[in-house]
């Protein structure tokens, strides 16, 4: 039996385990890895946590081994392969995991007519640029956002709003990355909101 979940923050995978006689058709292993982590200058190699069917921990080196992908200093995606070896287990699998770039926050927001000044901390190292997202609804729902393509930039005038009406803006970071050949872009959590009115 196989079977393989992930959620917002965790992987969850789950191969074969054996018995004495061949694979047990109910026997599964759990699997446990954070999905992202966020860029700190430092070769992250994440923690990986193994069980059986019965909840036992697995003996790194006895009864699995881990492989880490090269690298895994800077912002992009990266693997680590867990390998199931001795008498009573068998399979590998590897698991994708993200560093992304690290966060910024927002210095002021303004309000002028019918627009937003908006200032925040500038996170140059390993981004390409910043986020904004902007909108009347403190959930951000209906939200719309703009793009700022140099890191060193620190302001942003949003224009073009309604007058004398409040909104709430925030920031994230990224970072143009190439993953399985395709570009795409990484981003880091939001910072927090602010509110202003416009005039």
């Amino acid at each position: 039996r196989q079977m393989c979940i992930r959620d917002r923050h965790y992987y969850l995978f789950c191969l074969q385990e054996k018995t004495r006689r061949g694979i047990h058709p109910e026997g599964f292993f759990h699997q446990t890895v954070s999905s992202a982590f966020t860029y700190n200058g430092k070769s992250i190699q994440p923690s990986v946590t193994v069980k059986d069917s019965k909840g036992r921990s697995l003996e790194k080196n006895t009864d699995y081994k881990i492989t880490y992908s090269k690298g895994r200093k800077s912002v992009g995606q990266y693997t680590v392969k867990v390998t199931l070896k001795g008498s009573y287990y068998s399979g590998s699998k590897t698991l994708k995991f993200k560093i992304l770039p690290k966060k910024t926050s927002l210095s002021s927001v303004k309000g002028s007519k019918k627009a937003l000044n908006v200032k925040w901390k500038k996170q140059s190292t390993q981004t390409n640029g910043y986020q904004l997202q902007y909108s009347k609804n403190s959930n951000f729902k209906n939200a719309k956002t703009t793009t700022v393509t140099k890191n060193k930039t620190t302001s942003k005038k949003i224009s073009k709003l309604s007058s004398k009406k409040k909104y709430y803006v925030r920031i994230r970071t990224y970072k143009n990355v190439k993953i399985n050949g395709k570009n795409t872009k990484l981003y880091s959590s939001w910072s927090g909101k602010k509110s202003v009115k416009t005039k």
